[in-house]
């Protein structure tokens, strides 16, 4: 199915990955093997088309690079504690995005050494008439030598992470 847009985003701070859980990358698919314990993912039920990823290709012939910059750009709507200080996370940290497309395919952003890091945004924003979008602009990018892989079975990743749904 050729669906574009983004149904649902898991977020995961890098740092409290355990030691044991593998993240591999190979073929263009990730693979996940859970450790002993799991570390927390954040979903993220982004409002009518609202998120967008990118993975533009960016090649240097005269140093002879090739890498992928991954994007990450959206609004959250949320306009409470628990999504502030998940921005004030999002922004300080290497983090690791699981994004599902409207068509079903899970790919993962950030899986490089860096994972993704903001490039912008802010804290938060009003809007000025009724119909501007009031909540937090994200912008995330990250450098990989590889295109986000893709992750087959969604089942490894919710046995690796406890998943952590938004507050209503």
């Amino acid at each position: 199915m050729d669906i574009g847009g983004i149904e649902k985003l898991w977020v995961v701070d890098k740092s409290t990955l355990p030691a044991d859980l593998v993240l591999a990358v190979a073929n263009g698919a990730v693979t996940i093997t859970p450790g002993a314990t799991n570390a927390s993912a954040y979903v993220i039920d982004p409002v009518q088309n609202s998120f967008a990823v990118t993975n533009p290709t960016n090649a240097a012939p005269e140093s002879n690079s090739l890498f992928y910059e991954q994007t990450i750009t959206g609004i959250l709507h949320e306009n409470d504690a628990a999504t502030t200080a998940l921005v004030e996370n999002i922004n300080k940290g290497r983090t690791l995005w699981l994004v599902k497309s409207r068509n079903g395919v899970y790919r993962m952003f950030g899986t490089d050494v860096n994972g993704m890091q903001a490039n912008g945004g802010d804290g938060f924003t009003s809007g000025q008439a009724n119909g501007d979008p009031q909540g937090v602009n994200v912008s995330l990018i990250s450098q990989s030598t590889y295109v986000a892989p893709v992750l087959e079975d969604f089942a490894t990743f919710e046995d690796a992470f406890d998943i952590v749904e938004p507050v209503s």
